[in-house]
């Protein structure tokens, strides 16, 4: 559009007033500051949902009362955060439209070898259209302005000190690629692998075995297969993927149960699903208190509806309907 503006510079300066002329003129460039303003706001997103996946790595103490205020900041940052993704993203779809009303009217003006008279209602229509907007982004940019004082305020105050220093939480504060839990970062059991579940081409049962204090999740062949085709550097054969992702330690699951639960329906919902960021939040959020759902079974499930047809069972007390898959557990005797 900038090409078409500058060589009807005359054309255009003789319709709008300075200030619809300049704000014309700054169109490409302030789309690019939108641009750049919603990578920043999605990075504090992805951050938030990072800083609540890395929780379980914090102190065992007691941190009840803590973590429901924490929760509560969290979900208020949230909101804030798609907030400004949302005025965003409308700044730059009014914009866009008028970006094109303005292309559309210099292309008629040229074939009509500018007999702006012809145009009358059009060039009326878009003076409204700026009007409208420069009123928007006025209000929209005073809202992002505040919201992003509180984002940052619980970003430096919240996460960086309070309850990384004082919890010794493990925050990783670079940006976030992936939901999924690095293999890098993943837990290493210390103990040699015991053939339980052998390494049959698929396991449909879901094993929580306090006796060898493991998780071992439910998986199929073509699951296995898939992991050796997209990350080939990261596996050495298939027996290899099955201990990786599908034999985990007890405490990943049980040590903080309301992060695991948070931290395993976000990837159900965001990764295994491909839904949206804010679904998979609000989803996570749900769960995360459900005392009465163990964390390894929203880890060995495959799909929402599965999660879902569990929790019917369950709030029914007729877990014998279930049939995605078979869940057993393994308990240490009781002491006398």
């Amino acid at each position: 559009m900038a090409q078409v503006a500058t060589y009807n510079s005359t054309f255009l300066n003789g319709l709008f007033t300075t200030r619809e002329f300049e704000f014309i003129n700054h169109m490409d460039s302030d789309i690019q500051k939108i641009d750049s303003m919603l990578a920043s706001e999605e990075h504090n997103r992805d951050l938030i949902v990072t800083f609540i996946s890395n929780l379980h790595d914090a102190s065992s103490q007691d941190l009840s009362d803590t973590l429901v205020k924490l929760l509560a900041d969290v979900e208020n940052t949230f909101a804030l955060v798609n907030e400004n993704i949302e005025l965003l993203h409308t700044k730059k779809q009014y914009s866009d439209e008028i970006n094109k009303s303005v292309v559309d009217l210099l292309i008629k003006a040229e074939s009509e070898n500018n007999a702006k008279d012809k145009f009358a209602q059009e060039i009326l229509e878009l003076k409204n259209k700026i009007s409208n907007y420069s009123n928007f982004v006025d209000e929209s940019n005073s809202k992002i302005f505040l919201n992003d004082i509180k984002i940052d305020n619980f970003i430096k105050q919240n996460i960086e000190k309070e309850y990384v220093e004082s919890f010794s939480l493990n925050v990783n504060q670079s940006t976030p690629q992936t939901t999924k839990v690095p293999a890098e970062s993943k837990p290493v059991l210390e103990q040699p692998y015991t053939d339980t579940c052998g390494f049959a081409e698929s396991n449909s049962t879901l094993l929580v075995s306090e006796k060898q204090k493991r998780v071992y999740l439910p998986y199929s062949k073509k699951e296995v297969l898939k992991y050796l085709e997209q990350y080939p550097d990261q596996y050495s054969s298939f027996e290899d993927v099955v201990r990786q992702e599908f034999i985990l330690p007890l405490d990943f699951y049980m040590k903080h149960t309301v992060i695991a639960r948070f931290r395993e329906t976000y990837a159900l919902i965001r990764d295994r699903e491909s839904k949206s960021i804010i679904e998979a939040f609000k989803l996570a959020m749900d769960m995360m208190f459900r005392y009465d759902l163990n964390p390894a079974i929203i880890a060995a499930c495959k799909t929402q509806d599965q999660l879902e047809n569990y929790l019917s069972c369950l709030e029914r007390k007729k877990l014998d309907e279930f049939t995605d898959f078979e869940i057993r557990f393994e308990l240490m005797p009781m002491k006398k």
